[in-house]
């Protein structure tokens, strides 16, 4: 993986992200990543090597280790990190994916239209009409807030089309945690005890065994709990913001009056309103799309005017 596409990579994760997602991946990063690296691999480096039972019997150690610890602690988090992490990795790739068509179409679109020998200035047609009113809305948020709300995470990913996958790698991001908190607490429990009793075969009768660092490796099972808790908090948080957001929108949507829009949106200094395309507008938009506009697509063609 280059260096150049790892930046470009860093920046879709600001741009594609709301802030409590920069939070949980900071602390994805800090806590979970850096913790497993280095402060596991030392504390749980002689795990097997220094776990000791009273018996000499033959595979005895060996089969009771494996009953204590069915799971490595520090692979079970490496395990955890690569199920968490999984889903935001494919949503940012499909958001790169997204945002490069998508920029390459426009760019397309103007070297067409220059060569028509048009104004220089992009024109993009839709008969769709849910894009028209996501057009629409665009516009009057940006003149109800000002630049604001150009600074709105929320509104980012919706506006490029990437709400739906955004929270579906949320919602299995989420499942995800909830899964390994809870698959963590039945094989390790609470707390590392410091002798395990073995009753396994071949060990004569039961055996006892003892686990080196016990209270080291208590605290640092305990700290990533609180690590995997913290990072369920922060997906917890952002369903309900991103939800709560999306039923205000709808509201706010829902109560005010098409009439105001359109008369606010007729007031913009920044969009021409014309009441139709001239005809060499519309020569321009055939010779660049292959076809006519159709009327309910004029307000697409004025927002993408560039004076």
């Amino acid at each position: 993986m280059s260096w150049g596409y790892l930046t470009h990579l860093l920046e879709e994760v600001h741009r594609h992200s709301t802030f409590l997602s920069k939070l949980w991946i900071t602390t994805f990063v800090i806590f979970r990543v850096v913790l497993t690296t280095v402060a596991g691999e030392s504390i749980y480096y002689d795990e097997q090597g220094r776990f000791s039972c009273n018996t000499a019997q033959p595979g005895c150690e060996n089969v009771c280790y494996d009953s204590f610890a069915p799971l490595s602690h520090v692979r079970f988090w490496v395990f955890q990190i690569i199920a968490v992490a999984t889903p935001t990795i494919l949503y940012l790739g499909f958001a790169v994916h997204r945002i490069t068509r998508i920029e390459y179409k426009r760019d397309e679109q103007t070297k067409r239209a220059k060569r028509t020998g048009g104004p220089d200035r992009v024109i993009e047609c839709t008969e769709k009409e849910e894009e028209v009113e996501v057009e629409e809305e665009v516009e009057e948020e940006g003149e109800e807030d000002g630049e604001g709300k150009q600074h709105n995470e929320r509104w980012r990913i919706k506006t490029d089309g990437l709400m739906v996958a955004y929270t579906l790698q949320l919602l299995a991001r989420t499942l995800a945690e909830v899964g390994f908190l809870v698959g963590q607490y039945l094989m390790y429990g609470v707390e590392v005890a410091p002798r395990f009793k073995c009753v396994r075969d071949p060990c004569p009768n039961s055996v006892d065994c003892f686990v080196s660092r016990p209270t080291e490796k208590t605290v640092f099972l305990l700290v990533m709990y609180a690590v995997a808790g913290l990072s369920l908090l922060l997906e917890l948080s952002e369903i309900a913001y991103l939800g709560l957001g999306t039923i205000h929108d709808s509201l706010s949507g829902r109560h005010r009056p098409r009439s105001s829009r359109e008369g606010s949106k007729s007031g913009s200094s920044r969009v021409p309103a014309p009441a139709v395309l001239t005809p060499r507008e519309n020569e321009i938009i055939f010779n660049v799309l292959g076809r006519r506009c159709p009327s309910k697509a004029t307000a697409v063609v004025q927002v993408f005017f560039i004076e």
